[in-house]
């Protein structure tokens, strides 16, 4: 039988999740060419993830990101990952563009938006450590079951929700497929790669088992699906 979890950090909410998970780009997103027309140079190479942090002082999981990178990781982190031969899963540079603290987590804001904390805070990336930071990339892909490949949820602009088949290897981190095609965003791991991380007490991650979250989801496009229009 399969078991799959979604990666999902420990730390919640808008404001704490900035403050402990910072801001990243990747060569496709809007942040990563403002942050090339403020005058930061383009990084050589295309895999590169522009990052702007609240704090040098970094969990080895920082969450937020989308596509194929859906976390950055400590070199500690990676080198566990790497050293147990967790599957698919690759690693790319990370650019740290701007720190907004010289150090520990501050105290909440007392307004304004959660990038705020570190968008209109003063550049202190000179006169600290940066820490090292890895984008983990998911290479991963596994075949999933859709529940109602047309009919039932054809009139939502979400993805249907999806099942795990019965039999079939899976890679230790992954996104679903169906018929080879990538069908949503969000990254599920194995319970290995859930074992390796806990027994070496990786910082802020947690885990959502796969029927839990599918659960949900279910109950969020039923709730779509149930108002008029």
């Amino acid at each position: 039988m399969n078991l799959a979890f979604l990666p999902i950090p420990d730390q919640m909410g808008d404001c704490a999740g900035i403050r402990v998970n910072g801001m990243w780009y990747q060569e496709w997103q809007g942040g990563y060419h403002d942050i090339l027309k403020r005058g930061y140079p383009r990084p050589k190479y295309s895999t590169t993830v522009l990052a702007e942090l609240h704090s040098p002082l970094t969990p080895d999981f920082l969450h937020g990101g989308d596509g194929d990178v859906p976390f950055l990781v400590s070199a500690r982190a990676m080198a566990v990952i790497r050293k147990n031969r967790l599957s698919g899963v690759q690693f790319s540079r990370v650019e740290i563009v701007k720190i907004a603290t010289k150090g520990k987590h501050r105290g909440r804001s007392r307004g304004g938006e959660p990038e705020d904390v570190i968008t209109k805070a003063r550049d202190r990336s000179s006169i600290v450590d940066a820490p090292k930071l890895y984008a983990a990339r998911v290479a991963g892909r596994f075949e999933i079951v859709p529940d109602y490949p047309t009919g039932k949820y054809a009139r939502t602009d979400y993805v249907t929700p999806y099942e795990l088949p019965a039999a079939g290897k899976m890679p230790d981190l992954w996104r679903p497929t169906i018929r080879g095609r990538t069908f949503a965003a969000w990254t599920y791991c194995s319970q290995r790669f859930r074992d390796v991380v806990e027994k070496h007490a990786l910082s802020n991650i947690d885990f959502e088992a796969f029927d839990e979250h599918m659960s949900r989801f279910r109950e969020e496009i039923e709730a779509e699906l149930s108002e008029p229009g």
